[in-house]
């Protein structure tokens, strides 16, 4: 589930750096790193541990990724290959049986870096630390894990120096070689962001940081088989602590949920009865309030309201398209319906009609009139009612009937 990664992910892991004297003895650092959220943090950076005391200074429960160089580590660089195999180990080493070596490949650019160890070696400085209680959970050999941490150092070149290690790398960026030498030692001061880190504690942050972030960079390791095991059963317990944590908290929130949901259905049920209650009660109100309003809606149709329509914007729209040749008499609005059969109690309007009433001298101003008054969007229709000359006023006088 992509949701939960972020909460399976190791949040907290330290690296330890062994480097294997050439008179058989160790020395090793260790730095222990935690991430919270996107935020990196060193917890403990030591250097110069005696192997046989590493439990004075390292937790058990925290992850622990070992990185071995030195005496017994051997080093080839090969044209670029996929896979290292029995079947082309003997570019690695000839004559040798890819069996009895823990094998480590690390292809870049046009080279693939292959280191190897005798498992019997390699095994005997594993279990002096699985002794002491610890449980390292991945094994790289060299220096090789620092690829992913080079972008976090102050180091602006192509050519990397430090501890004893110098590495060359291409324009792009690619691993060119990988040189061993006293002299190869950093002339300053070693920084991820804003911490120092001691040079000597380059390849032990490198596999811590690749340990914190397993599954999200390709970790450089040898693969052996029971560290391999014991980094799957640190993740698939993770998982399980996670998984178990979201189900606890989903059947809690489902618990919660249905209390509040019967809790408001006893409500809502409280509320329905109240209400068939209350309306048992007032249903004889509620129809004579219905009665009402009926009575006072057909009170308004008779009075000639129309949903209160301003009337006069109406009127000055009808004056301003009236031609200079016409005389305004008179304007109605939704006047008595004269064909109507009423009386004083019971008169009748003609509802959303204006009797428009005037003087022209010609009927072809009236009609342009009606014309320009059915431009109007509001305007259903606008018919001429009645033109008549008059002779002794010497003009007409006209009716338009306007429905809006």
């Amino acid at each position: 589930m992509a949701v939960l990664d972020r909460f399976y992910a190791i949040k907290q892991a330290g690296g330890l750096s062994v480097v294997i004297l050439k008179d058989g003895s160790a020395e090793a650092g260790y730095c222990q790193v935690s991430l919270d959220g996107k935020k990196l943090s060193f917890e403990k950076k030591l250097r110069g541990l005696d192997l046989l005391e590493l439990r004075k200074h390292i937790v058990p429960a925290v992850p622990l990724s070992v990185t071995i160089s030195g005496r017994g580590v051997l080093y080839k660089q090969l044209d670029r290959a996929e896979d290292i195999s029995p079947a082309n180990f003997s570019a690695v080493l000839p004559n040798a049986s890819m069996d009895d070596f823990y094998v480590q490949h690390f292809p870049s650019g046009a080279h693939s870096f292959v280191a190897v160890m005798r498992k019997a070696e390699a095994d005997k400085w594993l279990d002096l630390i699985l002794g002491q209680g610890l449980s390292p959970v991945m094994l790289s050999l060299g220096p090789f894990p620092v690829e992913h941490i080079l972008p976090q150092l102050n180091i602006y070149n192509e050519e990397i120096i430090f501890s004893g290690i110098k590495i060359e790398r291409s324009p792009d960026r690619n691993w060119k070689s990988l040189s061993f030498g006293e002299a190869f030692q950093s002339v300053y001061p070693i920084k991820v962001e804003n911490e120092v880190l001691e040079q000597q504690l380059v390849v032990a942050y490198a596999a811590a940081f690749q340990l914190l972030l397993s599954g999200k960079v390709n970790a450089v390791n040898a693969g052996v088989p029971a560290v391999g095991l014991a980094l799957d059963g640190l993740i698939s317990d993770r998982k399980f602590k996670v998984n178990t944590g979201v189900a606890l908290l989903v059947c809690l929130v489902l618990l919660l949920a249905n209390f509040i949901w019967f809790s408001e259905l006893n409500t809502e049920n409280a509320r329905l009865a109240e209400e068939v209650s209350t309306s048992a009660r007032t249903s004889t109100d509620i129809e004579a309030l219905a009665d009402k309003i009926r009575q006072n809606e057909s009170l308004l149709t008779e009075l000639g309201w129309d949903g209160g329509i301003n009337k006069s914007v109406l009127i000055d729209q009808v004056a301003a398209l009236m031609p200079g040749e016409l005389t305004l008499k008179q304007i109605d609005i939704n006047p008595v319906d004269a064909a109507a059969e009423h009386d004083f109690a019971s008169l009748k309007f003609q509802e959303r009609k204006m009797l428009i009433r005037g003087e022209s001298a010609q009927i072809i101003p009236v009609n342009e009139w009606a014309a320009r008054l059915k431009s109007k969007k509001w305007v259903k229709s606008v018919e001429l009612e009645s033109y008549n000359f008059n002779n002794e006023l010497s003009t007409g006088l006209f009716t338009l009937t306007l429905t809006y």
